[in-house]
């Protein structure tokens, strides 16, 4: 099958735009990837099943935590949708949505480029939304990163004390009960979250990574 017009138009635009940056196409898809390591901003290109032409969704997915999808724990959609109508009229469209997803990516570089700017733009992320599960274990995960012990436990416990009991809520309040006990009775938790993110990637098919969670913090 032939890839269609909008479809080739989407493809190299993003090429032109975010390879020179550093970010990479995830195989044949329309899905980016800025791999940092412990982290990795999402671009998604994402289309619609009714027309042609795209969304602009843009995350970040952090790696500390075991998960073979990628998922949007920071950010999501960043433009609503452009349809195609023309060659012409769509690449204009297309190059200015590629240009925001450059942005964002040097954006979240930024705002993730020490363990302290980790920490204020995980909490602040979340202090406008509804407590949820994920969101608490990020915002402790986030403070392990800068060595603030209590206040990483503080949030694990919020995590630990909801009700709920769904498969997958189970799972990460395993894991987060596993944290706890590695800062409580201080042992490098560190080097296993370094563990973690390398398990992670494997899960995700990612090249193993350099960059250690532990040398950072």
């Amino acid at each position: 099958m032939s890839t269609p017009p909008h479809s080739k138009i989407i493809n190299r635009v993003a090429r032109q735009t975010l390879k020179p940056v550093g970010v990479k196409r995830k195989g044949q898809s329309r899905v980016w990837l800025d791999d940092n390591g412990w982290w990795v901003t999402v671009i998604e290109f994402q289309p619609s099943a009714w027309s042609k032409g795209t969304y602009l969704n843009v995350g970040v997915n952090f790696q500390w935590y075991p998960k073979e999808y990628f998922a949007f724990d920071i950010g999501y959609r960043e433009a609503g949708f452009v349809e195609y109508k023309s060659d012409e009229q769509f690449e204009s469209q297309a190059q200015e949505l590629a240009e925001l997803a450059k942005a964002k990516v040097l954006e979240m570089r930024e705002r993730l480029s020490s363990p302290r700017s980790t920490k204020d733009y995980v909490i602040s992320s979340f202090q406008d939304h509804r407590p949820t599960l994920w969101g608490e274990f990020h915002q402790g995960m986030s403070c392990v990163l800068t060595k603030d012990k209590n206040e990483a436990i503080s949030y694990f416990n919020q995590v630990l004390s909801n009700p709920h009991d769904a498969e997958w809520e189970i799972e990460l309040k395993e894991f987060t009960s596993r944290m706890v006990k590695l800062l409580e009775s201080g042992e490098d938790v560190l080097r296993f979250i370094d563990e973690i993110v390398n398990k992670s990637r494997e899960l995700k098919k990612l090249e193993p990574t350099d960059v250690k969670f532990s040398e950072i913090a």
